[in-house]
């Protein structure tokens, strides 16, 4: 008896990928990883793509608006980012997701002092200080006089002014005074974040973490620095500067690193 004749390709039932449910491409019996992925094949013997295998979501525009849709930014916060978006240099404003990750790290570990250096129009300093109880307190360093002004009235506006004590000046020498300082200013800090000069950061990370107590958090910005970290071709001072500081952090001892991808990438280190 002859067996039946397959049906055609067009006519076979395809396979799905049982992540997305798109149809799988057979890979080639010696195609390497890379040819997978540039693909969309599933791997041999499985049944999702090598894309579909990825740690992580790729990020697309209508994604996002979906992430932000379901925890929208407070009235404040938004104020802050109309103004900033038509701002020179307004992509410098933190994130709204990240902001939000710092007021749920701040009430988990029930941080009363907080440090940010570098404040720009205020966004990050505003949502860390509404994260603070009534008797908190957030040092806002900021060296360019007019942007300061900027972000006071929104403080104001919010109702956290008296939150936040703000420090015009060059952070590195206004930082050191703190360090050398008496009293209720020597008291140690439960959080610091850091987002301003890049070539300066090494200098920030080590006063800040002087400056925390064991158990708080030094989070720095701009880790991945728009993926230009892990471009060969990229070694202008502050991609350098971002490099060596994280390397800094991946070696040091002292604290407990987790980068996350949020933003342009934040290392959270908490120190031991």
């Amino acid at each position: 008896v002859l067996s039946p004749m397959p049906p055609p390709a067009s006519t076979r039932p395809a396979m799905q990928c049982r992540w997305c449910e798109r149809a799988l491409v057979p890979a080639p019996r010696r195609a390497s990883l890379p040819q997978l992925r540039r693909n969309g094949a599933h791997l041999p013997g499985g049944a999702r793509h090598v894309a579909c295998s990825s740690k992580f979501t790729n990020m697309t525009e209508a994604l996002y608006s979906y992430v932000m849709d379901l925890q929208p930014e407070p009235r404040s916060l938004r104020n802050v980012s109309e103004y900033t978006k038509d701002v020179p240099a307004g992509h410098m404003k933190s994130s709204p997701e990240q902001v939000r990750l710092f007021a749920l790290l701040l009430k988990l570990m029930g941080a009363r002092r907080a440090i940010e250096i570098g404040v720009f129009t205020g966004y990050s300093a505003l949502g860390i200080a509404q994260a603070l109880p009534g008797d908190g307190v957030l040092y806002a360093f900021e060296r360019d006089p007019e942007v300061l002004e900027v972000a006071k009235a929104f403080w104001d506006k919010a109702g956290v002014g008296h939150k936040i004590r703000p420090v015009e000046g060059n952070a590195v020498e206004e930082i050191q005074r703190l360090l050398l300082g008496d009293g209720a200013e020597k008291e140690p800090f439960d959080f610091a974040f850091i987002d301003a000069n890049k070539r300066a950061q090494m200098t920030y990370y080590e006063q800040c973490l002087e400056l925390v107590r064991p158990g708080g958090l030094v989070i720095v910005d701009n880790v991945l620095w728009y993926g230009r970290v892990v471009d060969g071709e990229r070694n202008d001072k502050i991609t350098l500067a971002i490099r060596e500081l994280n390397e800094h952090m991946k070696n040091d001892e002292r604290v407990e690193l987790t980068v996350l991808p949020v933003g342009d990438g934040i290392a959270l280190c908490r120190k031991l």
